[in-house]
């Protein structure tokens, strides 16, 4: 094994008691991984300021302990660890694919607004984009659902009208939410373009997530090793098993750490 791969919301992220934040279990499978020579990757739709927040709070230490070597922030933008222990970005990928992103930005919104006012009004009548300012800063189009239920039939109308569309981009949810996405982003492909990067076969590379989000990295069509938390979402749990992936009994950072040794064949040393 040579790199693994994290998801943050509801895998790393999460579980603990009073507060939003890492279980140790979780956080020091990834130490003595790291100290074996694994690379450590997060990969999460949050922005840059909110991860290196996080890491922060939740006392990693970048700069000092070496780790983790990769962020892939957004979905979409990549981040290694340099020498001085900061994060470079990868600026000539990450431009380009923010450019493609955001290419038919207004054309979505349109078509999104109409949907809104139509079939998406009637599926969920609280159904409502993200805040403006919010996704003209990411440049990518999110509904808000009240349920994870009504988003589930959401994402079909919002796929629905993309594939009628002509648009190259898809819808994916995130338990309430539901983005539409260029089809070259995504935590799988990025996550790819990652690993090339740093010369490190798919298929050495230990990849845990929990929602519908992460099956482009989960559902084998990239070839990573691919596990979940026992709090993942059904969904994520029936493509998982398809997969031949790992699915832990414990959840959260105790499902990290468990999947984890289940794939190095023992807590690492």
């Amino acid at each position: 094994m040579k790199l693994i791969a994290v998801d943050l919301d509801g895998t790393l992220l999460g579980g603990t008691s009073g507060r939003y934040g890492f279980k140790p279990s979780g956080v020091e499978a990834l130490r003595r991984a790291a100290a074996r020579q694994i690379r450590i990757a997060i990969v999460t739709g949050r922005d840059m300021t909110f991860i290196l927040k996080l890491l922060e709070r939740e006392g990693i230490e970048p700069e000092q302990e070496g780790w983790p070597h990769v962020i892939i922030s957004e979905e979409r933008l990549i981040h290694f660890l340099d020498s001085q222990g900061k994060y470079a970005a990868e600026t000539e990928w990450n431009d380009e694919v923010e450019r493609v992103e955001r290419s038919h930005f207004v054309d979505v919104i349109s078509g999104i607004s109409a949907l809104l006012e139509g079939k998406l009004l009637q599926i969920d009548a609280a159904s409502k984009r993200c805040e403006e300012e919010k996704e003209a800063g990411r440049g990518f189009v999110e509904v808000l659902f009240s349920s994870a239920d009504t988003a589930r039939a959401g994402e079909a109308v919002m796929a629905d009208w993309l594939q009628r569309s002509g648009l190259p981009y898809y819808a994916v949810r995130n338990v309430a939410g539901v983005c539409v996405r260029h089809l070259t982003v995504g935590k799988g492909p990025v996550l790819v373009q990652a690993c090339r990067m740093l010369g490190v076969p798919p298929e050495q590379a230990l990849v845990i997530g929990d929602s519908c989000n992460d099956l482009s990295m989960l559902d084998g069509g990239f070839g990573f090793i691919a596990a979940a938390p026992g709090n993942a979402e059904e969904e994520v749990k029936a493509r998982l098993q398809s997969a031949h992936g790992y699915l832990a009994a414990g959840s959260y950072g105790d499902g990290v750490a468990e999947s984890i040794c289940r794939v190095l064949g023992g807590p690492p040393k």
